[in-house]
């Protein structure tokens, strides 16, 4: 027990590679471990060694068939391997065995999403929001699927709410980016803002009172500004210069 909870702190601390070795070291004296079996799998998943996961998890499977999580992690694994049916087919066999399991079913919202069945793959990122509102992949995933559908209200409302979640960098660049688009999008749709014509000849009419090294240094500072990004779709937020 005191190996596999090493192993377990490892998996927390982004160290997959010992934890894998810990975890294979306890199925040398217990082939039959379930839960040694299930984390190795997801470790040489996430390590990019699919087919490897995939023969943990059967292991795993065998010895526990009533193991939801193990057929997603299963399902997961497949995906890796872009081999859709078998990865929907295990999907589907989680939520037989626990019609509940949000992974599950955010799982195959993405995989409905991935292949442009964006009415299925709402239908099942909707129940997994329902069951686990606090999943910023699941939020992300509904905010991904309504753009395609051009639903922007609600575009707007998830990728927004994914700004707020303790998400990984690459979820909140995602929805950064999702946000920027339908920002585009809106403004193609309607035009020119006359308050944007309005603020750019005011800036004009500034810079026209400037010397060139002024607005040399005006321009350097915005840029070291948007560098750690500018959230233009809010607007309570103002920048200010020295």
């Amino acid at each position: 027990m005191e190996r596999f909870q090493k192993a377990m702190n490892l998996i927390d601390q982004g160290r997959l590679q010992e934890a894998k070795g810990i975890f294979e070291e306890i199925l040398m004296d217990d082939p039959k471990n379930v839960d040694a079996l299930y984390n190795l799998g997801m470790c040489f998943t996430e390590l990019a060694h699919p087919e490897k996961a995939i023969k943990a998890l059967e292991q795993c499977i065998k010895y526990r068939p009533n193991y939801s999580n193990a057929y997603v992690a299963l399902g997961f694994a497949y995906s890796r391997m872009n081999d859709t049916e078998n990865a929907k087919k295990y999907f589907l066999e989680a939520l037989e065995l626990d019609a509940n399991n949000s992974f599950a079913l955010r799982n195959l919202g993405g995989l409905f999403g991935r292949v442009g069945e964006i009415e299925k793959s709402l239908y099942y990122l909707e129940k997994a929001h329902e069951i686990y509102p606090h999943d910023p992949n699941t939020v992300y995933g509904l905010g991904y699927a309504y753009q395609r559908v051009r639903d922007y209200e609600k575009v707007d409302k998830y990728y927004k709410q994914v700004l707020t979640m303790d998400a990984s960098g690459e979820i909140i660049s995602l929805a950064k980016d999702g946000l920027r688009e339908i920002a585009v999008s809106h403004l193609k749709a309607k035009g020119f803002r006359m308050d944007a014509v309005f603020y750019l000849l005011s800036a004009l009419k500034l810079f026209e009172q400037k010397t060139e090294e002024e607005i040399r240094r005006i321009a350097f500072e915005i840029a070291l500004k948007g560098q750690s990004g500018l959230n233009i779709n809010n607007p309570d937020t103002k920048y200010t210069l020295n």
